[in-house]
């Protein structure tokens, strides 16, 4: 992802890191393939080096910005075999749409040329089963988060079933994304950026790619354009 040089190559481990930007798509196949090889356990573990770190000093040039949950059996590097620069990470619990996350994503795709935004939610999130389930005694910013969690799972009538929770929750967070940014929305018209959701299953290791968003906030289903290449 990103540059193609390969830092663990000594011939190449000097070179400057040039931005080499892609078409949104390509970005998405890329995440998959990589998630693939982690599947079957040929994971490569691009970009881990020292050497990668160096070429990096002077700026970042990452293709792909994911928003995921903090939980931390989503370890976003190593489900997509990336690495160091690969990956601009923004988490919190439930992968909420905050002004935090707004803004912290706005940067990415205005300062940095980010293509592709993923939004990316997990079986198991312990922030939706609150929202689905209440239980405990939560702090006054925990019980915000958990209710703007529900609050999007009520707009589609889905916090009833935490299998469907967990699926709507990251097309929830994507959808106010959108309508929460002019400059996303711009972006997504212009044909610049590609907004992607999706959810990690917990226990297959797999991941389900839910669809892509409009700018009005409509979802389309990424993989049929893809040609079906994508799970």
């Amino acid at each position: 992802m990103g540059s193609s040089n390969d830092p663990c190559n000594p011939e190449t481990a000097s070179t400057p890191v040039e931005p080499q930007a892609m078409p949104a798509f390509a970005y998405l196949e890329q995440l998959n393939a990589g998630h693939e090889r982690f599947l079957r356990g040929h994971s490569r573990h691009p970009h881990s080096s020292a050497q990668r770190l160096q070429q990096l000093v002077k700026g970042q040039h990452p293709g792909v910005a994911i928003l995921s949950c903090s939980d931390s059996r989503v370890p976003l590097e190593l489900l997509f075999d990336a690495g160091f620069g690969d990956l601009f990470v923004v988490r919190n619990a439930g992968n909420t749409s905050t002004s935090a996350t707004i803004a912290s994503l706005e940067y990415g795709v205005q300062a940095l040329g980010i293509s592709l935004l993923l939004v990316m939610g997990h079986e198991g999130c312990g922030a939706v089963t609150a929202a689905c389930q209440p239980h405990g005694t939560l702090t006054p910013k925990l019980a915000e988060l958990v209710l703007t969690i529900r609050g999007g799972l009520d707009e589609v009538d889905a916090s009833g079933d935490l299998a469907s929770a967990f699926r709507h929750n990251p097309i929830q967070a994507a959808r106010h994304l959108v309508l929460g940014s002019e400059l996303l929305r711009n972006r997504i018209d212009q044909g610049e950026l590609l907004i992607e959701s999706a959810c990690y299953t917990l226990a297959r290791g797999e991941i389900e790619w839910l669809g892509c968003l409009d700018s009005a906030g409509g979802l389309h289903p990424t993989h049929a354009r893809l040609g079906g290449g994508l799970r």
